[in-house]
C-alpha cells in the first residue's frame, strides 16, 4: 500500500523530524564550506587561538543598523564570523552589535575608542544622499583593547580579529628587524603602510651594527636595498647571525637605475661575499617583460608636446608563481622596479632552493651594458622566459668567514629588487605589500597566519580558452539546454505512449 505523506501523521512524522534536527543544531556546531579557500569558515589558526582563552574576549561591534548593500552585506558577515569564534571560543567569547545612531553616549565611545564615522552613499525616495554610519570593531581582553576602525575588506576580517586577539594575549611580539646605516630606506618612512601591516603581529625596529653585532636580535632580518659599500664587520656579523639560526629577507639591487637620465649600471656593496658563499646566483642583469607597467614620456607634435603612456619593459608584472608555496601561491601580482633575475643552479651543499615568482615567458634580459630609455616603438618581441625573479632558500648555510662553520637550520627569500616595497618609488601597490607580509610570516614560521592571510574573497577567474574550442563552447551554451530539454521530453513522451499501450491491452 503507498505511503500518503499528506496524512496528519505524516506531517507529525516530518515535525517531529524537523524538531529533532534543531534540537541538534543547537547542541552541536558545524559548517561546511565547499569555497576553495574556506573563506566562511575560521582557520585553524583562529579556532585555536579562541579554543585556549584563558580570560574571557568581549568583542563590540560598533555598526550602524539597516544599512544598504554592500554595507548591510558586511554587518552580516561579521555576525556570522563572530558566532563562528563563539562556537569554538564558548563562555569565553561573547560579543554585542551596538548602534551608535540610537544611543549618544555610545556614539561617544566609539569616536573616543577612535572608531569615526564613515560618510556612505544611500538612494531614497530616487535621490542619492550621504548618510554617516559606523562600521567598527573593538577587542576587549585583560584590561587591554585593540580596534578595527572600518570593516570594509571581508577577505582580510579573520585575518584582522585573530591578529588583535594573538596581540592581546601575547606577553610579547617577535621582532622583525630592517637594516640600516649602508643606505637603505627607512621602514618608517619609504615603507609605511608594510610597518603598520607588520605592527599587527610585530615589534617592528631599525636594526644597526654596533661592535657587539646585530642587537637586539630579530626574528627575521630584511635587508632592502642598500646602496652603501657595506665593511666586512658588517657582514660577518650578518653571517654570525644566520650562522646562529637567523632568518634573512634579501631584497636587493644588483643594478642601481635611473629612469629620468635613463642610466643604469651595476652596483657592488660587498653583499655579494654572502651571496657567492651560499650559492644564491643573484645576477647582475636587469629583467625586460612585455608583461609590464606604463610610464608617461613626452612626444613632440609640432609645437606641442604631448604626455603619452607606454608600456615599460623595466617594471615587470610578475602573474606567475609558484603553486606550492602558500607564500606566493595565492597573488595575483607583483610589480617590480628595475629587477635582477636569480640563478638557482649554484645553490651550496645543504640547501634547497625553491623559485617563488617568475616573469611571463615573453621576457628577456640585459646583461654588461644597459639600455633603459622608454623607445616609442611597437611591442618587444621577447622570448626567453620565464626567468625566477624571488626564490626561497632552507638549510644549513656555510660560513662565509669560515669554511668550517654550518649554520643552524635556517630560511631567507631572496628578491632580485629592493624598491618593490619602496612606496617612495612605486607607491602603495597591495600585491607587493603582501608577498613581503608572507615572506616575514614564512620566515618566522608563522604558518597560521599565513593560511588566514591567504583567503581571498573575490570573483574566481575563468581559465583561458584556446581559441578553436571557443565556437564550441559558445554554441554548446546556446543550444545544449535546449536538446536537453528536448531529449528528456521524447524520453517522457515515449515511456508515456509505452505506458498507455500496456494499459489498453491489458483491457482487450
Amino acid at each position: 500500500m503507498k505511503r500518503d505523506w499528506t496524512t496528519r501523521s505524516g506531517l507529525m512524522v516530518i515535525g517531529l523530524i524537523l524538531v529533532v534536527v534543531n534540537i541538534i543544531g543547537i547542541t552541536l556546531f558545524a559548517r561546511v564550506d565547499l569555497t576553495d579557500d574556506g573563506v566562511y569558515s575560521l582557520s585553524d589558526a583562529s579556532i585555536k587561538l579562541v579554543e585556549n582563552l584563558e580570560d574571557p574576549v568581549t568583542i563590540k561591534a560598533y555598526f550602524t543598523a539597516d544599512l544598504p548593500a554592500p554595507y548591510g552585506t558586511n554587518r552580516r558577515f561579521l555576525k556570522d564570523k563572530l558566532d563562528d569564534y563563539r562556537a569554538y571560543g564558548g563562555n569565553n567569547f561573547q560579543y554585542q552589535f551596538i548602534d551608535p545612531a540610537e544611543d549618544e553616549s555610545a556614539e561617544q565611545e566609539a569616536q573616543r575608542l577612535r572608531i569615526p564615522p564613515v560618510q556612505i552613499q544611500v538612494i531614497e525616495r530616487d535621490n542619492v544622499q550621504l548618510k554617516s554610519a559606523y562600521m567598527g570593531v573593538a577587542i576587549e581582553y585583560g584590561g587591554e583593547r585593540e580596534v578595527i576602525p572600518v570593516v570594509e575588506d571581508l577577505s582580510t576580517l579573520e585575518y584582522d580579529i585573530t591578529s588583535g586577539l594573538r596581540r592581546l594575549t601575547r606577553d610579547e611580539l617577535p621582532v622583525v628587524g630592517f637594516l640600516e646605516g649602508h643606505g637603505e630606506p627607512s621602514v618608517f618612512q619609504e615603507m609605511g603602510t608594510l610597518r603598520q601591516a607588520l605592527a599587527r603581529n610585530y615589534d617592528v625596529r631599525s636594526i644597526s651594527i654596533s661592535d657587539a653585532g646585530i642587537s637586539p636580535r630579530p626574528e627575521a632580518l630584511l635587508v632592502v636595498a642598500p646602496t652603501d659599500t657595506i665593511p666586512d664587520e658588517h657582514l660577518k656579523a650578518i653571517d654570525n647571525y644566520v650562522m646562529d639560526g637567523g632568518r634573512l629577507a634579501l631584497f636587493l639591487n644588483r643594478v642601481t637605475a635611473d629612469l629620468r637620465q635613463g642610466q643604469a649600471s651595476a652596483l657592488s656593496t660587498g653583499f655579494e661575499t654572502l651571496l657567492d658563499a651560499y650559492g644564491i646566483g643573484l645576477r647582475n642583469d636587469l629583467v625586460m617583460d612585455v608583461q609590464s607597467s606604463p610610464v608617461t614620456v613626452q612626444q613632440q607634435s609640432g609645437f606641442f608636446n604631448i604626455a603619452r603612456q607606454i608600456e615599460y619593459p623595466f617594471l615587470p608584472i610578475a602573474t606567475r608563481f609558484s603553486g606550492d608555496n602558500i607564500m606566493v601561491s595565492r597573488l595575483r601580482e607583483v610589480v617590480f622596479h628595475f629587477v635582477s633575475s636569480i640563478d638557482t643552479s649554484s645553490v651550496a651543499a645543504g640547501i634547497s632552493v625553491e623559485p617563488l615568482v617568475y616573469s611571463s615567458p615573453r621576457s628577456d634580459t640585459q646583461e654588461d651594458f644597459f639600455f633603459i630609455q622608454p623607445m616609442m616603438e611597437q611591442r618587444p618581441d621577447y622570448s626567453g622566459g620565464p626567468y625566477t625573479l624571488a626564490a626561497a632558500y632552507t638549510g644549513t648555510f656555510p660560513s662565509a668567514f669560515d669554511a668550517a662553520n654550518e649554520s643552524r637550520p635556517t630560511r631567507m627569500v631572496v628578491a632580485g629588487d629592493g624598491d618593490f616595497i619602496n612606496e617612495s618609488i612605486l607607491g602603495r601597490v597591495p600585491g607587493n605589500i603582501e608577498f613581503a607580509l608572507n615572506a616575514v610570516d614564512w620566515l618566522v614560521q608563522e604558518d597560521d597566519l599565513l593560511a588566514i592571510r591567504a583567503k581571498k574573497i573575490e570573483p574566481r577567474a575563468l581559465d583561458d580558452v584556446p581559441e578553436k574550442r571557443r565556437p564550441w563552447i559558445k554554441y554548446s551554451n546556446l543550444f545544449g539546454p535546449l536538446l536537453i530539454i528536448l531529449v528528456v521530453g521524447l524520453v517522457r513522451w515515449r515511456r508515456r505512449g509505452n505506458r498507455e499501450f500496456v494499459v489498453v491491452g491489458g483491457r482487450d
